[in-house]
């Protein structure tokens, strides 16, 4: 449980909720793509050093929206916040 002014979303409330995150590694969903880019970069075919050769742990899916007061008592709801399902993407 997170309050919503710690989601760095630009919401002031002292309300909590939940938030739940992906994370991990996606060494076992390596598909061709990801093998020929890495082999690209380290041929330096592909010279950016931003792009990443691997797949990344993301939400699939994400639960329900969530809806909240603020400090100035305005009602918000936010969605696709907290993920339901996780997968290499």
């Amino acid at each position: 449980e997170v309050s919503v002014s710690d989601l760095g979303l630009g919401y002031e409330s002292d309300e909590t909720v939940l938030f739940r995150y992906c994370s991990g590694t996606c060494e076992a969903a390596l598909r061709s793509y990801d093998l020929s880019l890495k082999s690209m970069r380290s041929r330096r075919r592909i010279r950016k050093e931003k792009i990443r050769a691997r797949p990344c742990c993301r939400p699939l899916a994400y639960d329900d929206d969530v809806s909240f007061l603020d400090a100035y008592n305005r009602y918000y709801t936010v969605n696709q916040l907290s993920a339901k399902e996780c997968g290499c993407v």
